[in-house]
């Protein structure tokens, strides 16, 4: 079973239950939302594998949902299906250069929206299911999803928090700098991005004290230390 988690954001509760019973009975978890901020507020909290997302959206239309998207580290690689009345070539291409991945036009077929969506995380997830880990790292990835098994314990992760778990597991009990985890997730300035760092890190973290793999600690301007539950 696939343990992605697909946000549905349609405000036609008809619309809205036909997504999420055929991508459940797909096997994927799903969490719906039927105005554009509530939408967006789960994005954020949930950071999903796919984002299902209409453009006529009462209190934030899907174009800013989708900047707003896209506009965020923690969510700007998320890959976006953007599903609309608006059928046209024209609205087609507008979609894909506002920053959807794909584009359905209504009415749709649940069986096309279910194939376009699996292809869209096939795409998505490849480049993390096959990239090498650092040497040492006992992390490995499961079922070709971001389910990951870190010294026999499974559990889920997003991409970057795929990438942080990599270099702190192939170091433990070493610090890792501020500098140099940043660079490793982002490529702008390195100031931008220490709050977004802080709140991956501190998710992270709970992840794997809960999961009994081990414990993140901080240094305030310095850096991050990953201790291991064998070591604490």
């Amino acid at each position: 079973m696939t343990l992605n988690i697909v946000q549905i954001i349609e405000d036609e509760p008809l619309h809205a239950q036909l997504l999420d019973h055929s991508l459940r009975q797909a096997r994927y978890r799903t969490n719906v939302a039927h105005d554009g901020v509530t939408g967006l507020a789960d994005v954020m909290r949930l950071t999903p594998s796919l984002i299902l997302l209409d453009l006529m959206l009462p209190g934030m239309n899907g174009q800013e949902v989708c900047r707003r998207i896209r506009s965020e580290p923690a969510t700007k690689h998320i890959p976006i299906m953007m599903i609309s009345a608006l059928g046209s070539d024209e609205d087609r291409i507008s979609g894909i250069r506002m920053g959807a991945d794909d584009y359905v036009a209504k009415p749709f077929s649940p069986r096309e929206v279910v194939s376009r969506a699996q292809a869209l995380l096939r795409r998505s997830q490849a480049q993390w299911a096959t990239a090498p880990c650092l040497s040492g790292s006992p992390v490995a990835i499961k079922d070709h999803c971001l389910l990951v098994s870190v010294f026999g314990k499974e559990f889920t992760v997003s991409p970057r928090e795929l990438t942080l778990l990599r270099l702190f597991t192939a170091r433990p009990g070493s610090i890792v700098a501020l500098e140099e985890l940043i660079g490793l997730l982002w490529e702008d300035s390195p100031l931008l991005h220490e709050h977004e760092l802080e709140r991956l890190v501190r998710e992270l973290s709970r992840k794997t004290t809960d999961h009994f793999v081990g414990s993140i600690e901080g240094f305030p301007g310095i850096g991050y230390r990953f201790m291991p539950s064998a070591l604490d």
